[in-house]
């Protein structure tokens, strides 16, 4: 079974199931996580489901779309490996990758 570790803001730390083509914010609000925001409900137009994403080595981060590109450009507390988990698929290429959500934004609601 493919898994990431997901750390909340508080630095709890558990083991998520991943399910091929499942979005990351499908996967963390499934398993009891509520502090995904994600405002929008996935249609990307807000910020409030951004995570930061450490991959495992030799895997490369799935290409971005530009809707997800520029809603985080817009985004405060942007890091280089900011995703928005409504955006980013899960498949087993990402088993042990490490997920972080991000502190929380309302700015682009």
């Amino acid at each position: 079974m493919t898994k990431f570790t997901l750390e909340t803001r508080d630095g709890t730390q558990s083991e998520i199931a991943g399910k091929d083509r499942a979005t990351m914010m499908k996967l963390i609000r499934k398993s009891g996580v509520e502090e995904l925001v994600a405002e929008c409900g996935g249609s990307c137009t807000c910020a409030t489901c951004q995570i930061y994403v450490d991959l495992p080595e030799g895997v490369a981060m799935p290409p971005m779309e530009p809707a997800e590109a520029i809603m985080l450009a817009k985004a405060a507390n942007r890091e280089i490996n900011s995703r928005l988990a409504c955006q980013m698929k899960f498949d087993s290429s990402l088993d042990g990758m490490h997920v972080r959500i991000a502190p929380e934004d309302y700015s682009n609601c």
